[in-house]
């Protein structure tokens, strides 16, 4: 089930995520040992970044009705999301997909028991109506393109089974992380981004706009949380003033929405 992608683009990629995992990613986890890069779901009170990440996961999985069966996490970074999948379905229940063998390495060590493949997620090597679940957080704007994607994910899913996606979409094409979020696909607002999936088969789509406690959540963390360790010398000025530009991009991102979105498909 392994395959090679050879893009200029997915070369880039991968590149950039390895280096994050290995740099800044580690600084915006909340607790040693964490493994999750994606934005989180700050609600009050959220202590840390790593706790707003398991609180995206919580919501996200809320929307799959059916626990049971296979699922497949596409995207699946370090393993963080694939972990948080096992504490609702049997490690041996879950697979995960990447573009980076290193990123597979990590996920098989630190998720034992599951399954990691070298994939692309708009062409998953995976037999007709094999899952029961797809879950995907933050991977599809790094897609080419999502249309594909719901293709291939609708034809892995058995009848009845449901897609949902933590996705990030812009209404203009973006000037920071260019290496990444080059060549996106445009949504002005959610309606345009539904359409797409009832477009490509999906049924019953349902789309979430929290793009306040995700993004601005997100946002206004890091930002407190820069200084914070500025004020308390944790980190030095010059990687202060790398953190608050890494921010700034972040907050410049041309975001026309975050969505948790979900759909099924028919019997």
């Amino acid at each position: 089930m392994e395959q090679h992608m050879s893009s200029e683009f997915q070369e880039g990629l991968v590149h950039f995520y390895d280096r994050f995992f290995n740099s800044r990613g580690v600084y915006l986890d909340g607790r040693v040992g964490a493994d999750f890069a994606n934005l989180g779901f700050f609600l009050p009170g959220t202590p840390d970044h790593t706790d707003a990440c398991e609180n995206l996961m919580e919501h996200l999985l809320g929307l799959i009705r059916s626990r049971k069966g296979l699922i497949l996490d596409v995207g699946c970074g370090l393993g963080g999301s694939t972990r948080h999948l096992t504490r609702y379905y049997p490690p041996e229940h879950v697979h995960g997909i990447n573009i980076s063998e290193y990123q597979l390495d990590e996920c098989r060590r630190r998720v034992p028991g599951s399954h990691f493949h070298l994939m692309s997620a708009e062409r998953l090597a995976f037999p007709d109506g094999m899952f029961d679940a797809v879950i995907s957080v933050e991977a599809a704007p790094h897609f080419k393109g999502r249309r594909e994607f719901l293709e291939e994910a609708r034809r892995v899913l058995k009848p009845s089974g449901e897609l949902v996606v933590a996705d990030l979409l812009f209404n203009s094409e973006p000037r920071a992380f260019r290496k990444v979020l080059k060549g996106q696909e445009l949504y002005q607002n959610l309606d345009e981004y539904r359409a797409l999936w009832e477009a490509n088969g999906f049924g019953d789509v349902s789309c979430e706009d929290v793009t306040r406690p995700c993004w601005r959540g997100f946002v206004e963390h890091i930002k407190g949380r820069v200084l914070r360790d500025l004020i308390a010398r944790a980190i030095d000025a010059a990687t202060f003033r790398r953190l608050v530009r890494f921010v700034k991009d972040v907050e410049g991102l041309p975001v026309s929405a975050y969505v948790f979105a979900r759909g099924v498909k028919p019997e």
